[in-house]
């Protein structure tokens, strides 16, 4: 029987929910059947539902039930139940309004203390999330910056050829829309940088430094980008005082060689808004001075960010430096003021603002006397408007040195809802409480709580799939009685169908609050494909004792999936099929999925010396990896639903998994994979495949091992470079070069499948080479068997 990972469309991206700390409703459990149910017929394996008259059969000793319809009560032999609906309508009557108050006014009471708590839950939340777009912001001008050094040190461009340097500035600039500047400064006081003046016109700018003059010569040329190219518009040449070294960027960069430094916040001139530059000195090999590389990036993006938040209610959020000026706001204007000694518009104090949300926050501030610059952790302050609402005020020091994370929201939007019910509710509780509520706990505990209560932690077996566990609760109640011998007998069926799917599987999907139907959506994943090498043949000559074999090689090979993360999407004959990064994205899938193929590898390995000591066949894995973007989610029909993945990428990683046969190797990778896993694994290069969708072959690699904890290709692997040596010479028809190389390696391992394939090829096309003399000027370089150097 072929079995599939069958199930409903999953909300992506949604965190699991945990089922240990309350009961698990009632639809969970129909999630579970329907599930189930999407996968397998009702009737297969003799599995149905237990019908509602046997489970009453069910309890008890053996005992008969009888119930007569329309009966308010039901006489059962050997002992008196009184039905469920009997006890709450009596209970119903006399509680629903009394219960509601007793619950209801310690609730009120209780609410106003909570909301501060909520309140601070939420800023909590809050202040995650700036720090977090912060951090993006300053760890991407950070990288950006890196990548430039590198690239600058690495000799890869050179500052004096303007056409590579200016591309890559420009590059820079569009990929990061809050960059500003990208910059260049010399010791020599010459500068090189390229400008986004708005969100079309860009501006190199470069500057020689005459000592004589004690002024540089700038030419400034300006761009236009229309989003699809860059185009030159005019050159503008004038004498500047631009003087590189004097700056605070490079001054604060250049006494810390070699660490990414920031400055304080400023004003940029041609922009007018607030920003800051990241720098790091750049040496050459010799370890000498060569200059400065600044990034400067505008703050608007974070203003963007905190007038987009949704979670604040009618509230507000800001950040203040530690001086108390505006670093951002929801609306960007109230962050700058005009200036009184320079043309250019200053940071705003946040007592200068006529914002009320800033106005209230600097009147909490003020009034507990709290000083910004010692501010190490959360405070959380109320303040008061004019009319006596309150408001919380929470202040967070920024992950950002300097920085202070605020967030003001009103009372009300927690408590306008509890008040508005207080009001209705009270006069019509208030004096009923005290005359129900003796009663009311009595008869529920012993009725409904101490029985539920039981219920609910059988309830709680059954979701985590302790089934084994799950017990009978008697009730004198005949529903809950009832209700427990169908909870037992449900435990008893999904034990049965676990032995069909993968229970961890389903409690996920269950977990998520899973609908079985159609759909899917497209991710970047990592599918394997593996199967036997000579089944069919083994399978005719074994006939249904290959059924033992099949089930140790299933065993093993799921253990070794499933070790890694893997999700098992189904077997069909002797294949197996499994994919990496749902429903649980992964992002480490690309490794994961190579770790599960060598676990596979070694896992078939013992298989053979046990079934070799049994006197059984013996049987070669191959398996093919590769990684790509894919459908995966529902596909089937409204009845039957398998959870799978779908796309090119699996198409190629069927292929891969044939290709093994042709170089008689276990294990080959797609160039997707090799790219995103190729500092975790040991491969070695193999060949070419043609993808449909694109026009040149990709490369298909053999795994071989995994690299060890630092990254490091273990001892025993030299013969690799040997190997892709000859695949290079093979490729340039150096047949004789190449025939070397693999016999090299073939003599180095004393066998190797890849490089006897490839030696054969080489001597193939020896063999076919003219035998007659040419002349050597006419003769193709690669029939010398030399270099040409």
């Amino acid at each position: 029987m072929v079995v599939s990972a069958a199930h409903g469309s999953l909300p992506w991206g949604c965190c699991r929910r945990s089922c240990g700390a309350e009961a698990v409703r009632p639809e969970s459990f129909s999630r579970y059947i329907n599930t189930y149910r999407a996968i397998l017929p009702a009737d297969h394996g003799q599995i149905r539902p237990l019908p509602a008259t046997e489970a009453m059969k069910s309890m008890g000793e053996g005992r008969s039930v009888t119930v007569q319809a329309g009966s308010e009560t039901t006489t059962m032999r050997g002992r008196f139940r009184v039905s469920l609906k009997v006890s709450l309508i009596v209970i119903s009557l006399l509680t629903v309004f009394f219960t509601a108050a007793a619950v209801h006014l310690p609730w009120l009471f209780v609410s106003r203390d909570n909301v501060a708590v909520m309140a601070q839950q939420l800023n909590t939340e809050i202040v995650s999330g700036v720090n977090r777009e912060v951090s993006s912001i300053f760890e991407s001008a950070t990288a950006a910056q890196a990548a430039l050094h590198d690239a600058l040190y690495d000799g890869a461009i050179d500052l004096e050829d303007k056409r590579s340097r200016d591309r890559l500035f420009f590059a820079l600039l569009k990929a990061n829309r809050h960059f500003s500047w990208v910059s260049f400064g010399k010791p020599n006081g010459d500068f090189y940088g390229a400008q986004r003046i708005d969100d079309v016109s860009l501006r190199i700018a470069e500057s020689r430094w005459s000592p004589e003059r004690q002024e540089a010569e700038r030419v400034e040329d300006s761009y236009v980008n229309d989003g699809e190219q860059i185009t030159y518009t005019t050159t503008k040449y004038r004498v500047s005082d631009y003087y590189a070294p004097t700056r605070s960027w490079y001054r604060l960069a250049a006494a810390r060689p070699g660490q990414h430094i920031w400055t304080d916040i400023y004003v940029f001139d041609v922009s007018r808004k607030p920003g800051l530059n990241t720098a790091v000195t750049l040496e050459n090999h010799a370890g000498e001075l060569t200059g400065v590389i600044s990034i400067a990036i505008e703050l608007e993006r974070i203003s963007q960010y905190l007038a987009n938040l949704t979670s604040l209610r009618s509230g507000s959020a800001f950040i203040i430096n530690q001086a108390g000026n505006l670093v951002a706001f929801p609306d960007a204007r109230e962050v700058t003021q005009p200036s009184l000694t320079s043309n250019l518009p200053e940071l705003k104090p946040l007592a200068n603002s006529y914002h009320p949300m800033l106005q209230l926050a600097n009147a909490g501030i003020q009034q507990a006397g709290l000083k910004l610059e010692t501010l190490t952790e959360a405070r959380q302050l109320i303040t008061r408007d004019a009319t006596g609402a309150r408001y919380f005020l929470t202040l967070a020091p920024s992950e950002r040195s300097g920085w202070v994370i605020g967030t003001i929201i009103p009372e009300a939007a927690f408590m306008g809802p509890i008040e508005a019910n207080y009001y209705r509710v009270l006069l019509a509780v208030l004096g009923a409480v005290l005359l129900v509520s003796l009663m009311a706990i009595i008869l529920s505990r012993y009725l409904f709580i101490a029985p539920l209560q039981r219920l609910i932690g059988e309830t709680r077996k059954i979701a985590h799939f302790d089934l084994d566990q799950v017990q009978r609760v008697s009730s004198p109640l005949i529903e809950i009685d009832a209700l427990s011998a169908s909870i037992e007998q449900m435990s008893r069926g999904l034990g049965s169908f676990r032995r069909y799917l993968s229970a961890d599987l389903v409690k996920t999907l269950v977990d998520q609050g899973v609908v079985a139907e159609l759909g899917g959506e497209r991710r970047n994943m990592s599918v394997m494909f593996m199967d036997l090498e000579g089944f069919t043949s083994t399978s005719e000559r074994l006939g249904h004792r290959i059924v033992p074999l099949l089930g140790e090689y299933f065993g093993a090979m799921s253990s070794a999936i499933e070790g890694q993360r893997g999700t098992i999407d189904k077997f069909i004959g002797d294949a197996v099929m499994a994919f990496w990064g749902a429903p649980n994205y992964d992002e480490d899938h690309p490794t994961l999925v190579c770790r599960a193929a060598l676990d596979c590898a070694a896992g078939m390995a013992a298989l053979r010396d046990d079934w070799a000591r049994r006197g059984l066949p013996e049987l070669k894995l191959r398996i093919g990896l590769t990684t790509g973007r894919m459908v995966v989610g529902n596909i089937g029909s409204a009845e039957r639903l398998n959870y799978t993945v779908i796309g090119d990428p699996v198409n190629l990683a069927s292929r891969l998994e044939g290709m093994n046969k042709e170089f008689g190797s276990t294990i080959l990778i797609s160039q997707n994979t090799w790219e995103l896993a190729r500092y975790d694994i040991v491969t070695r290069r193999l060949d070419s495949v043609k993808v449909r969708g694109r026009e040149t072959a990709i490369a298909v690699y053999e795994l071989l091992a995994m690299r060890d904890e630092n990254g490091q290709v273990p001892a025993g692997f030299e013969w690799i470079a040997l190997f892709e040596k000859g695949l290079d010479f093979y490729a340039a028809g150096r047949w004789h070069e190449a025939a070397q190389q693999f016999r090299l390696v073939i003599q180095m391992r004393g066998s190797d499948a890849p490089s006897e394939v490839f030696l054969a090829r080489a001597e193939q096309r020896i063999a076919a080479e003219p035998k007659h003399p040419v002349l050597a000027a006419s003769r193709p370089e690669q029939d010398t068997g030399k270099s040409g150097s």
